[in-house]
C-alpha cells in the first residue's frame, strides 16, 4: 500500500494478517517478563494483543486507520534508515578503500588524460569460441 494514497483500498487479507502481527507482538511484549525474569505479566499489552487479534480476526476493517497510520510511520523510518544504513556503507566502508587505493598509488580505472594517445582502448586476447557452451 502506498501511503501517499490514503484513499486506497486495503486487502482483507492484509489487514487480517496485520491484526494478527499486532496482535503476536503484543502477546511477547505481555508473556516477555514472565518467560525472561519471571516477574508478572503486562496486562496491558494483553488487553491490547486480544483486542487485536479479534479485530483482525472478526472485523479487520476496523483496523485501516491503524494500518494506514503504521505505513505512514514505516515509511518515515524507511527513510531515515535508509540514509543512516547507506551513509554507514559510503563513509565507513567505501571512502577508506578508495583513500587506501589513492595511498597505494593504484588508479584502476586509468581516467588521466593523454594527449598524445590516439586511442584509449586496451586490447584484449579472443577467447576461444567454446568458453560459453558450458555456463552451469
Amino acid at each position: 500500500m502506498n501511503p501517499q494514497h490514503p484513499q486506497q483500498d486495503v486487502p482483507l487479507k492484509q489487514l487480517r494478517q496485520f491484526g494478527w502481527l499486532m496482535s503476536g507482538v503484543f502477546a511477547l511484549v505481555t508473556f516477555w517478563p514472565l518467560v525472561v525474569r519471571g516477574e508478572d505479566i503486562r496486562m496491558w499489552a494483553g488487553i491490547i494483543a486480544g483486542i487485536l487479534g479479534v479485530l483482525g480476526t472478526v472485523f479487520p476493517n476496523a483496523l485501516k486507520p491503524i494500518f494506514r497510520g503504521w505505513m505512514i510511520f514505516g515509511e518515515k523510518i524507511g527513510w531515515v534508515n535508509s540514509r543512516i544504513l547507506l551513509g554507514i556503507v559510503f563513509y565507513g566502508l567505501l571512502t577508506p578503500i578508495s583513500l587506501l587505493i589513492r595511498v597505494l598509488g593504484k588508479r584502476p580505472l586509468q581516467l588521466s588524460f593523454d594527449p598524445q594517445a590516439e586511442t584509449y582502448r586496451v586490447p584484449k586476447e579472443p577467447r576461444a569460441a567454446n568458453h560459453v557452451l558450458k555456463a552451469f
